[in-house]
């Protein structure tokens, strides 16, 4: 018996002992030294003979009772381990030590019924399926009436009694030295099994059993420890040739436990699972060692191990044994052994695989067909770019939306190299991992926020909830990438500064809300793991930086309206400003392109046209479904029903549900009308916000009425009950249109019309996109004139670095000249202007099916006004008019390199607009196609001057059959090289050391984020416990043996 700190009751376990039948029972107990001495003065009393050693701490069970064999000599006769709580029926050995000759048994064990309740029972033996999760044979709270006191063979059997024959405990070595706790009992019934030998259950030996191990054990970490015991028993002890089998379903069922795990409140056991496997990287020495030593207990095939475990899963045993118990109430003690009838877990499991399915079902035709080119929904590189070419631009010091410019690349540079190691080079899958993975991850975030209003059902109504408010399938629908970047991970945010903050769950019942300080180490994760968020969707979406700060802002605003202590709200509050502080310091170099003049306009964006849209408008999203739009306006009506139901210190997240709303509804709505001298981030961000408050208002509103259920049915519960009710009509348009597979996409956009261009046999160009920001598919700066935006693209399409805000550079200031040139009417020869910039084409986009872009301005389709001004210019003959957009083409530009006529040599060495509008430019010949910074461009040159339309620099390096062309300004903006003979050439940008310093340092910064994050210190822990045996040391009497 192994003794720690037991009860009362531990009277009545040795009472038990003492009044067996059996003629030779003799006691050895092993104490451990945090038990009280008047236990093993107890225990004396009782047994006189018995051989009482004190063991050092708590080694566990397994460890401690493995010392029976340095302190009991002989191999005849059986050992019978036993926990400290287990009391005997007065036959019980004899029985057990009756069959076990009887059947040739070397493990045998008793039926383990409640302490409490003898006639419920516990367990009667364990199955197992080839993972090795184990499943008891009868179900839950299943009363006796000797249904199951048949001997039989069992694959386990609880440690808590177990008869196990001498000779055999000492051929197997006992039990494992590395598994302490949790696990133990599957690991020596497996290696019996090896050895050919029975292990066999006898219910005619009754026991009772306390159990509660997870009450009077400290073991931190006792499901994650369970895990791994399992995973490692299974591989070290499955057959080598049915390995790569088992391993493959270890990894299936830890990935389908996790799934499930998301809804139906088990999500750590599936992690657990997920970290087990995982861990096996690190024990695999330790498995091969235990593999060496269990090989000579290999002595019959693994076959006839294999034939006594279950075929299906132990899971889905245990759940069908439980509908079972549902069905067969009359025999079942459940209910009075206080354990639910119907767990929450089997409701919350089919409403999440339900959610799960519908997004699926609704994306079914990007899953299958790939996403469409709509709105940002556009490649994330292009499909020459390897991850290669994107880690050579960004170390040397490319960035390359619209001309290029020599300056540090946005971070979204470098992430995307790293995605495209993972991900092989598939941009387009890449793509539809991040769109249908955005519908996944955002109601997984929403389902951790809802854990501080409810359980496991209130979180899965938060999901729901949060993923029927139509604002991610808005997202999807009309190709707003950043905008559904930042609704997916905008829960994850919250929850991990609430967490921060120490915002727990709190009991309904309580006045007001509290808070519990997480300690130093694990603050540091979540503020790292926050910040690591958010630096990731900003590396992709820079408005993400503005969101969170409005997002505190609203949270401030909540504070002074709450009785939440003031600390928590400092933390809620500050750990948000702090993380867009610190995601700033992540992407430098490249964040220091927001300390110039229009660092706002490049964080969020061109500011959208006025368009007069009203609150109704706004709150709805912009549908013009009539229907719709008023089925919607049901989702607020818990937002106000649950400020007058809703009591102490649930209040807190109530009000801020409330400010969540009212605050982005009503800049949306100043922005709308023009009352703002600012640009916004775009409305469907904004819009996310609303989503989280009518999440957080619903699911209190859900948890308030699953509370009051067994109380008398009050005005609270029926203002819930109506709130459920609002929220569920509001859903109803996103199942709509799931059933298009698409989420009703328009069929044709701008990004698709926009084919007409050629490919580039006369050398590269750039494309100009000129109009109504919110039509362009590129980042997009406003001109001089109205409310025109532009933007340029390099030909061959927008990709993911052109939604990116471009570094100003001499190049597009005369881009900018240009424009204001075309608008205002000064010149009819804009196009010579645009001329050596090698802008080929202007597209003027007018309209599309988004309803991000319905809204007419104020002043008209701004792509009207354009199109009347280009008509106008000399140089630009239309190519493509369509209801959607115009396309022009301008007869006077050169390619991106060009080899310049004499005359144009000349000219290029002025910055004279005068010069460029008299006199057309000439190109001799093209260089190269295919020009790339992050690249060798090799190419003929042609003696005289190469022009390159990009941005000059001196880090711009030329050879001509090896010797080296120093690069010139050219135009006052381009660059040139003046060529002294004809031959071979090359031209590459070289990289600076400095940069290259800043990006090393740069990485060294995500690396220590991530480190804290993941907290390597517990990968140290993992190595060291697979490392680990339990060293068991006695106190006493050394020269004391028991004889058998």
């Amino acid at each position: 018996m192994v003794v720690h700190e037991p009860g009362e009751w531990f009277a009545e376990v040795l009472a038990s002992l003492a009044s067996q039948d059996y003629p030779d029972v003799r006691l050895v107990a092993f104490v451990t030294s945090t038990t009280a001495t008047a236990v093993s003065q107890q225990i004396v009393d009782r047994f006189p003979e018995a051989l009482v050693r004190q063991v050092e701490g708590n080694p566990g069970f397994g460890p401690v009772a493995n010392q029976v064999t340095h302190v009991v000599e002989g191999s005849d006769g059986f050992f019978l381990f036993v926990h400290d709580d287990v009391a005997l029926g007065h036959d019980a050995v004899s029985h057990l030590v009756e069959e076990a000759f009887r059947s040739n048994a070397a493990v045998i064990g008793p039926k383990l019924v409640e302490w409490n309740a003898p006639d419920v029972l516990q367990h009667v033996g364990l199955d197992a399926d080839r993972a090795g999760y184990l499943v008891d044979v009868v179900d839950p709270g299943e009363r006796d009436q000797e249904q199951h006191d048949a001997v039989r063979d069992t694959f386990a059997l609880p440690s808590a009694c177990l008869l196990i024959r001498n000779d055999v405990f000492r051929d197997i070595g006992g039990f494992s030295p590395q598994i302490p706790f949790l696990g133990e009992e599957l690991d020596i019934c497996w290696r019996v099994h090896m050895l050919g030998a029975r292990v066999m259950v006898n219910p005619a030996a009754v026991v009772r059993h306390r159990g509660g191990f997870s009450e009077r054990a400290n073991v931190i970490g006792g499901e994650a420890r369970a895990e791994r015991h399992r995973v490692r028993t299974v591989v070290a002890c499955t057959s080598l040739s049915r390995l790569p089998v088992v391993l493959l379903r270890l990894l299936v069922q830890a990935l389908a436990d996790t799934v499930l795990g998301l809804f139906n409140g088990q999500f750590r056991r599936g992690i657990a699972a997920l970290r087990a496997l995982g861990a096996l990287v690190v024990d695999v020495p330790a498995v091969v060692a235990r593999r060496r030593t269990l090989k000579p207990l290999r002595r019959v095939p693994s076959s006839e191990v294999t034939s006594l475990q279950l075929r299906s899963s132990a899971r889905l045993a245990s759940f069908a044994r439980h509908r079972r118990v549902l069905r067969e109430l009359t025999t079942s003690e459940a209910p009075a052994l206080g354990q639910p009838l119907v767990p929450t877990s089997r409701g919350v499991s089919l409403a999440g695989i339900a959610l799960l399915l519908i997004v699926l079902f609704g994306s079914r035709s990007f899953i299958f067909n790939g996403v469409a080119n709509i709105g940002q929904f556009v490649p994330l590189a292009s499909d020459e770019s390897t991850a290669l070419d994107l880690l050579r631009g960004y170390a040397a010091g490319w960035a390359p939306g619209w001309f290029g410019s020599p300056s540090a690349a946005p971070s979204f540079v470098g992430v995307l190299a790293g995605f495209d190691v993972v991900w092989f080079g598939s941009w387009t899958g890449l793509l539809t991992v991040l769109v249908v993975g955005s519908l996944v991850v955002g109601p997984v975030g929403a389902w951790r926020l809802g854990g501080v209003i409810g359980g496991a059902r209130a979180r899965m109504f938060a999901a729901a909830v949060y993923a029927a408010f139509p604002v991610g399938v808005l997202a999807v629908r009309d190709g707003r990438r950043d905008a559904l970047i930042v609704w997916a991970l905008a829960p994850w945010i919250l929850d991990f500064s609430r967490r921060i903050a120490g915002l727990a769950r709190d009991d309904a019942a309580l006045i007001r809300e509290t808070s519990v300080r997480p300690t130093g180490g694990r603050r540091s994760q979540l503020v790292a793991s926050l910040l690591l968020v958010v630096a990731l969707a900003s590396a992709f979406a820079p408005a993400m930086l503005a969101f969170v700060a409005v997002l505190a802002a609203s949270l401030a605003l909540a504070a002074l309206l709450t009785a939440t202590p003031a600390r928590a709200s400092a933390w809620l509050v500050g750990s948000l400003l702090a993380t867009v502080v610190g995601a700033t310091v992540l992407h430098l170099p490249w964040s220091t392109r927001f300390i110039d003049g229009d660092w706002w306009q490049a964080l969020v964006g061109a500011r959208a046209p006025v368009t007069a849209r009203t609150l109704l408008d706004v709150m709805t999203l912009g549908v013009d479904n009539v229907v719709w739009r008023y089925v919607l306006l049901a989702a607020y009506v818990p937002v106000a029903l649950m400020l007058l139901v809703v009591r102490g210190a649930r209040l807190g997240w109530v009000t801020r549900a409330l400010l969540l709303v009212a605050v982005p509804l009503l800049l949306s709505v100043a922005a709308e009308h023009g009352l703002l001298g600012i640009a916004l981030p775009e409305p469907l961000m904004l819009a996310t916000l609303v989503s989280l408050g009518v999440c957080i208002s619903a699911t209190a509103a859900f948890s308030t009425f699953v509370d009051g259920r067994a109380d008398v049915f009050t005005w609270r519960q029926l203002l819930a009950s109506l709130a459920i009710a609002a929220v569920g009509v509001a859903s109803v348009p996103t199942v709509v249109v799931a059933a298009n597979g698409r989420w009703s996409q328009p069929n044709a956009t701008i990004s698709q019309l926009v084919t007409q261009l050629p490919a580039d046999a006369d050398g590269d160009y750039y494309v100009m996109y000129i109009g109504d920001p919110r039509l362009l598919p590129v980042a997009a700066v406003t001109a001089q004139v109205g409310e025109v935006a532009y933007g340029v693209l390099r030909d061959g399409g927008s990709t993911g670095v052109d939604l990116l805000a471009s570094s100003p550079t001499a190049m597009s200031d005369a881009l900018a000249r240009s424009v204001d040139v075309l608008l205002t009417g000064e010149s009819l020869r804009a196009g010579r202007l645009l001329s050596p910039l090698a802008v080929r084409f202007v597209v003027v986009p007018l309209r599309d099916s988004t309803w991000y872009s319905r809204g007419v301005p104020t002043g008209g389709v701004i792509g009207d006004d354009v199109v009347a001004h280009m008509a106008d210019q000399l140089d630009f003959r239309r190519v493509y008019t369509a209801t959607d957009l115009v396309i022009f083409e301008n007869m006077a530009a050169l390619p991106t390199a060009s080899v310049l006529d004499e005359q144009s040599a000349v000219a290029s060495r002025q910055a004279l607009e005068a010069n460029l509008l008299a006199d057309p430019l000439v190109n001799r010949a093209t260089f190269a196609s295919g020009f790339g910074a992050e690249r060798v461009v090799e190419g003929k040159s042609i003696s005289g001057t190469l022009h390159l339309a990009v941005p000059f620099s001196q880090r711009w390096v030329m050879s001509v059959e090896g010797a080296r062309v120093t690069p010139r300004v050219a135009f006052g903006a381009t660059t040139a090289f003046d060529a002294p003979l004809t031959g071979g050439a090359e031209i590459r940008l070289r990289s600076s050391a400095a940069h290259r310093a800043l990006v090393a340092l740069q990485l060294v910064l995500w690396l220590v984020v991530l480190g804290i994050t993941f907290n390597p210190s517990r990968f140290r822990g993992r190595v060291r416990a697979a490392r680990e045996v339990v060293e068991v040391s006695l106190r006493g009497d050394d020269e004391r043996r028991m004889v058998l």
